[in-house]
């Protein structure tokens, strides 16, 4: 069977350390697309921002969530635009829901809560045969 990767996500991180995401999948590409926080989850300014974390789960495979790529901060202080491609394998003839989140983590290793969790479906399954 042939894999496919779909790069997936387009998040847009609020200016907090919990996230609001957003994403759409364009045929078999996502491209994950955020600001980095700017505050700490108590509402100060955020001084030690290490990196952000994308996150996926393919629902129902019994396989735990995947950490699919730390992305280092542009600014202790966070708020860089980042644009970042995440792979997920997909086995062709197949369809899952996918669900997606980020967590910030500071300098000392404290990491946010998840953000919200978006699910996609991925569709994988080829059509019928015309009759």
């Amino acid at each position: 069977m042939k894999k496919l990767f779909l790069a997936l996500i387009i998040i847009t991180l609020a200016s907090t350390s919990v996230f609001a995401l957003e994403f759409t999948l364009t045929s078999s590409e996502v491209t994950a697309t955020y600001t980095e926080p700017t505050t700490n989850a108590d509402g100060s300014p955020l001084k030690d921002l290490a990196k952000t974390i994308i996150f996926y789960d393919i629902v129902g495979d019994g396989l735990p969530e995947v950490k699919a790529v730390e992305v280092p901060a542009t600014a202790l202080t966070g708020g860089g635009s980042i644009i970042q491609t995440v792979l997920v394998p997909i086995i062709g003839n197949q369809e899952a829901d996918v669900d997606f989140w980020a967590t910030a983590v500071d300098t000392s290793g404290n990491s946010s809560d998840k953000s919200t969790i978006v699910r996609k479906r991925i569709d994988r399954l080829a059509p019928s045969a015309p009759q």
